[in-house]
């Protein structure tokens, strides 16, 4: 069975890159935030919503309290970057 990871992609990808842009803050990243030219594009929000469920659920972003598109990236999606903060903190700790 073929899976089409197209729509899952370019959420993803675009989620993952804004989250590691402002990080540490929290940033919007709902659907109109990202792709405010396919505000009409139903599937393609259902794909974006989708993807935000399952890189919340595998603990890749955050939601932030109190505002219900708000995220950040967390120490599992930074590691998707080659970027470790335990580690980063530990040398700092430790010097």
């Amino acid at each position: 069975m073929n899976i089409d990871f197209s729509g899952f992609d370019e959420s993803a990808v675009t989620i993952l890159k804004e989250l590691a842009k402002h990080f540490p803050k929290a940033i919007e990243i709902g659907f109109n935030d990202l792709f405010p030219e396919f505000e009409d594009d139903n599937e393609k929000r259902s794909a974006h919503i989708g993807v935000l469920a399952l890189l919340r659920y595998e603990k890749y972003i955050a939601h932030e309290i109190g505002s219900s598109s708000s995220f950040i990236i967390t120490k599992a999606g930074l590691m998707l970057f080659d970027q470790d903060v335990s580690e980063r903190l530990k040398g700092m700790l430790n010097d």
